[in-house]
């Protein structure tokens, strides 16, 4: 699997937990709790899809140094997207998505988004 890691500079760890989401057909909100106190919103506009899963579901991906070492990641290849685009029904894979890991000590969300996430301390 190849991935990138998606920069924020108020952020460069990996003991991120994910807090909370809301979602409101326009934007796709998560709140990450970073470090000991640090709250980091994360924001996908229109995405086109994500799901949430136990990191114990995702063991594939915690081989690759770059995922376990950041928490904000691209994914490239191998991961869900993948997945779907081998479906016939999957209509999307026609247009420019891209995937996105949010990754939690517990849960990790996987995102389907033509944008990236905007990214704020709150």
């Amino acid at each position: 699997m190849e991935a990138s890691i998606i920069d924020f500079m108020g952020y460069r760890g990996n003991e991120t937990y994910i807090e909370s989401l809301n979602y409101d057909l326009d934007f796709l909100r998560i709140v990450i709790a970073a470090g000991s106190n640090l709250r980091i919103e994360v924001c996908f506009h229109q995405p086109i899809g994500f799901r949430c899963l136990d990191e114990g579901d995702l063991l594939e991906f915690w081989s690759n140094k770059t995922v376990t070492d950041n928490w904000l990641l691209r994914i490239h290849d191998s991961g869900w997207l993948a997945q779907e685009n081998h479906r016939d029904g999957f209509l999307s894979k026609h247009s420019a998505l891209n995937e996105f890991l949010v990754k939690g000590q517990n849960e990790c969300l996987n995102v389907l988004s033509t944008v990236k996430p905007t990214i704020n301390l709150i």
